[in-house]
């Protein structure tokens, strides 16, 4: 009974130690960032899946990150009409704004030739 406790506790310190794909410390980066109609998706660099939906409004929005463990503010300064737009990271104009906590926020808008 002791050395099969001692076993899952093993396990489970395993199971929530961070990988190579996970960084501690839960510095994060966007990997991919998608605009749909009513929902902005953000893969990160940790392998979340991170989710934005919008509130039933017309024009620009704002929602927070869902389904994973970055609650980042997201800001749709420029909503879309296609049915998907994948963006890519800009400086000047962003469609899709995300605020990681304690850093400036990351511009997104549509890659070029899109």
């Amino acid at each position: 009974m002791l050395r099969s406790l001692a076993l899952l506790l093993a396990l489970s310190a395993c199971a929530a130690a961070p990988g190579p794909d996970r960084p501690s410390g839960g510095s994060a980066a966007p990997r991919a960032v998608t605009l749909y109609r009513d929902t902005v998706v953000v893969q990160m660099s940790d392998g979340s899946l991170c989710t934005g939906v919008r509130a039933a409004r017309a024009g620009p929005w704002e929602t927070t990150l869902n389904g994973c463990p970055h609650t980042w503010p997201v800001a749709v300064k420029r909503p879309t009409t296609l049915p998907r737009l994948p963006l890519a990271p800009t400086e000047g104009d962003p469609w899709v704004r995300l605020s990681p906590p304690g850093n400036a926020p990351l511009g997104f808008g549509p890659r070029v030739g899109s």
